[in-house]
């Protein structure tokens, strides 16, 4: 790889680890979603922050047991930029815009945040990981991602 660009199936893989991540978090499954953190992981948003898989797969799942069975969420990660740090660490932001939506009537979505997410993903023998996912809503950003 070089300094400057992510070779195209990496950016797959890593679009593919940020859709996972939206799709087990929106279908509650915490069981899904915590294969997708390296086992020292880092995760940091405003509403708490936690150190290890362990300790994550407890705020998610303290997350989830929030959630009202009456709606439906979603999160929708966009405009992800990558910014290499080597070959098997990359930087990537992404724009999110996080919704629900009752199940049991058609009516209108609500949108309930947007906010910037700042990864690093790191390549581990199971494929792309996060080693450090921090959610904020505005974040600065970095030229790195333009080099």
């Amino acid at each position: 790889m070089d300094s400057r660009h992510v070779k195209v199936e990496d950016r797959l893989a890593i679009g593919d680890l940020l859709a996972r991540y939206c799709h087990a978090m929106d279908a509650s499954r915490e069981d899904l979603c915590i294969g997708l953190f390296a086992p020292d992981a880092v995760l940091e948003t405003p509403v708490g922050a936690a150190e290890g898989r362990d300790a994550i797969l407890a705020w998610i799942e303290e997350r989830l047991s929030l959630r009202s069975s009456d709606y439906q969420v979603a999160h929708y990660l966009l405009n992800p930029l990558l910014a290499p740090e080597s070959e098997s660490l990359v930087r990537v932001r992404s724009m999110l815009i996080y919704t629900r939506q009752r199940v049991d009537v058609e009516g209108q979505t609500e949108l309930l945040s947007t906010g910037i997410y700042e990864d690093e993903v790191v390549r581990t023998n199971e494929g792309w990981r996060f080693l450090r996912r921090r959610y904020g809503l505005q974040e600065p950003l970095s030229d790195d991602y333009f080099a």
